[in-house]
């Protein structure tokens, strides 16, 4: 059961982190279904984050190869491009305002939040944005006018996927997208700004990692969710290109009203 729980986790992780329908949601409501609700252990949690950070890193490694030679040209040959003089700095400037508020009140939320029931609003209300916002804003700019005012807005967005049920895919996708960034640029940008937030997390809890480094709960939610993760990103970057994001909207209010029903006490 322990394997099967953890397989099943790292499977949620690695597709719900990247697709706009909440990963906090689906976990929530997993391991109130198979673990009696209890939370996820800290060896659980970090591996199922790091994988998922893994995932995020080899999937988009030539863009990260490509703001870092950027960078090393900017410093020692003073020559400007896009990526060194506005995307790097959009990728730190934009995890600030979520750095900040998780430090903060991330303990709080997952505390007063954990319960299913209280994924249901930020399902349907951050889904039906989502949808709306995709479909209303057209598609004007690419990755290469993205500039830091917009990286603040979205950053700004990112805050609100600290609440379960949110999305932090789906609120920095649509804060790009309000932005009228393209659907790929919206995409891509959102997956490069959550490299540094999940990063920063993990060092955040370096001690505790060291401390669960040699738990099997740790390496098989992780290796797992590093794989889910990389099929999930190429399947949102093909779907939201050409069908938008509709369908979401749809899945996260059929699942919002499953677990309605399902956790509404008697």
């Amino acid at each position: 059961m322990d394997s099967l729980y953890l397989i099943v986790l790292g499977v949620i992780q690695g597709i719900a982190e990247f697709l706009p329908i909440s990963s906090s949601a689906h976990l929530i409501v997993v391991s109130a279904w198979m673990n009696d609700g209890q939370p996820l252990t800290l060896a659980q949690n970090i591996g199922l984050h790091l994988g998922t950070l893994f995932s995020v890193v080899v999937y988009f490694y030539r863009d990260w190869l490509n703001i870092l030679y950027a960078l090393k040209d900017r410093i020692f040959k003073g020559s400007s491009s896009h990526d060194a003089n506005v995307l790097l700095p959009a990728l730190i400037i934009g995890c600030i305002p979520a750095g900040i508020v998780g430090i903060s009140a991330q303990s709080w939320i997952e505390r007063e939040f954990h319960h299913p029931l209280f994924v249901v609003a930020p399902l349907v209300v951050v889904g039906f944005f989502m949808w709306w916002g995709d479909k209303s804003c057209p598609q004007e700019r690419g990755l290469s006018q993205l500039n830091i005012k917009d990286a603040i807005i979205i950053g700004l967005f990112q805050v609100i996927a600290l609440i379960p049920g949110a999305s932090r895919s789906g609120v920095t996708i649509l804060g790009g997208r309000l932005l009228k960034l393209d659907r790929d640029a919206s995409a891509r940008f959102s997956f490069l700004l959550g490299t540094p937030v999940m990063a920063g997390a993990a060092l955040l809890n370096l001690d505790e990692l060291a401390q669960v480094a040699a738990h099997g709960d740790f390496y098989l939610g992780m290796i797992t969710a590093l794989v889910t993760g990389l099929v999930s990103i190429r399947f949102l970057l093909a779907m939201f290109r050409k069908y938008g994001l509709l369908g979401f909207f749809f899945y996260r209010t059929l699942l919002a009203l499953v677990v309605l029903v399902t956790f509404w006490p008697n």
